[in-house]
């Protein structure tokens, strides 16, 4: 599989503390790392441990941090071709606390490196399978997204929180739209779920989804309103599990898994990262994938 993942990259500084504190006052973490980030990369990654040929298009800056998020990327042997690095800008990072039940709080800085990139034109995109965007470069994955309809490529968003009007313009040019809970809340002004997702439907997605973390997921496609759980597994560290599942689903529905096993190998992919801390390094490969498949009855 070739596939395209477009958007947002990042420096993540992952602390990991006992219990998060009641009022502001200096805690101490028992472990620290400074890891390569951000939405699309992640999901890049993971697709990447998962057997994919991937294709990372965004932009970072010039600076230490756009630097080792090259060189994390490059290690897990993306293709960095059409990664731009921008003079004198900077890169997006993010100081990410994780507490020992595996809940985090994100605290980000976008920079300005996507801002100043240059909007991929087709040829970016020759000979993929399939193209997966977040809504951190609008204007890269309008590019993605209308590429794959013109061509008739899988397409999938990642809608997590953005403005609202990025949103609304990459929701309609997208084959599936995946939101996190909280993207889907601001989309639609926290109507119901089901209520939302056909939203999304009418607007031009053939498929609509809502992750739920632990409650699993929400898949709505023409008249179908299908519900699916997720594994149980006790949580080290969810950062990153959210792209972990969007690139592990990405990865399935271009393989032409059918919808439920597309489900339920993201699912178990996102499970395995939640079990492992690190951030994004946590994130599994097939073999593991598999083997947790082989041990764990669908849910």
């Amino acid at each position: 599989m070739q596939i395209a993942c477009v958007g947002h990259a990042s420096i993540d500084h992952v602390f990991q503390i006992q219990a998060f504190p009641q009022r502001a006052t200096k805690t101490p973490a028992h472990d620290f790392q400074s890891v390569g980030g951000g939405m699309a990369a992640n999901a890049a990654l993971a697709m990447a441990r998962l057997g994919a040929q991937v294709r990372f298009v965004g932009a970072v800056g010039d600076d230490d941090a756009g630097r080792l998020v090259r060189q994390q990327l490059a290690g897990e042997g993306l293709s960095l071709q059409h990664l731009q690095e921008i003079a004198g800008a900077r890169t997006s990072a993010s100081a990410i606390i994780v507490d020992r039940s595996g809940d985090r709080q994100i605290f980000n800085h976008l920079g300005n490196a996507l801002s100043l990139a240059r909007v991929p034109d087709d040829a970016v995109f020759d000979g993929c399978d399939a193209v997966l965007v977040d809504p951190r470069w609008p204007a890269g994955a309008r590019a993605a997204l209308s590429w794959a309809r013109r061509h008739r490529r899988l397409a999938v968003l990642d809608a997590d929180v953005a403005p609202v009007a990025d949103l609304a313009a990459l929701v309609p040019l997208a084959q599936w739209a995946v939101f996190s809970e909280p993207g889907l809340a601001v989309w639609a002004a926290d109507t119901p779920h089901e209520v939302a997702l056909r939203r999304a439907l009418a607007q031009g997605a053939e498929h609509a989804v809502v992750t739920l973390g632990e409650h699993g997921v929400l898949h709505a496609q023409a008249d179908q309103m299908t519900p699916l759980a997720a594994f149980s597994v006790r949580a080290v560290d969810t950062t990153g599990a959210g792209d972990v599942f969007h690139g592990a689903l990405t990865l399935a529905l271009a393989q032409a898994q059918p919808i439920r096993d597309a489900f339920n190998f993201a699912s178990a992919a996102a499970a395995l990262k939640c079990t492992r801390p690190g951030g994004i390094r946590g994130a599994p490969t097939m073999a593991q994938v598999r083997d947790f498949l082989a041990h764990n009855p669908r849910p």
